[in-house]
């Protein structure tokens, strides 16, 4: 079994404030919003209202303080997931852990004379287009993809402009936001031409 090593200057980028937002948006305010809508156009209209206990403020509270309380627990739940970002170096291996997912790839089937750091706004063609397994808000993207270029790739990206592109051999690709792409880069092909030997 190989020894891993986890390198505290080659991490993933954590999510920024724009997919926050977009989280919290989606998962609490929304919901919350519908919510509301739905309980107060009954109650408007004068309709027949099904009420708790025959109260009116009593099912009011019970109904929008349940689906606040649901919202808010499913929010504090994905806003801790999205922050689980992790890279694992081995001399054999990268393994990328990215909000619910994680994709292992021995490092012989990575293209790295091929690999590059890219920004997306001109390299469109690297940019995600399909969500086949994956997590994404604006500014995050974490799971499988499919790219503009017909690629399925493991995608772990934040709102950063420098992309890492590591080309693979075999049936898919890795689209890497690292804090420093370069370095990452660097070690990879340090791994890959050290042939396994750290």
């Amino acid at each position: 079994m190989t020894d891993r090593r986890e390198d505290a200057s080659l991490t993933l980028a954590a999510p920024g404030s724009r997919a926050g937002f977009w989280l919290f948006a989606l998962t609490f305010v929304l919901p919350v919003l519908v919510t509301t809508l739905a309980v107060a156009v009954p109650v408007l209209a004068g309709g027949p209202l099904k009420l708790i206990a025959g109260s009116l403020p009593l099912t009011l509270i019970a109904t929008l303080g349940g689906i606040a309380l649901l919202c808010g627990v499913l929010w504090w739940v994905l806003a801790r997931l999205m922050r689980r970002q992790a890279l694992v170096l081995s001399p054999e291996l990268l393994e990328v852990r990215s909000s619910f997912y994680r994709c292992r790839i021995p490092l012989r089937e990575l293209k790295l004379d091929q690999a590059r750091i890219v920004d997306l706004d001109e390299h469109t063609e690297l940019r995600t287009m399909l969500k086949t397994n994956g997590f994404g808000l604006p500014g995050f993207h974490s799971g499988w993809f499919l790219l503009r270029n017909r690629r399925r790739s493991f995608v772990a990206i934040a709102d950063g402009r420098r992309k890492l592109w590591l080309p693979g051999s075999g049936k898919h690709d890795l689209l890497l936001e690292a804090t420093d792409p370069a370095a990452l880069l660097a070690r990879l092909r340090a791994l890959a031409m050290s042939g396994g030997r750290g």
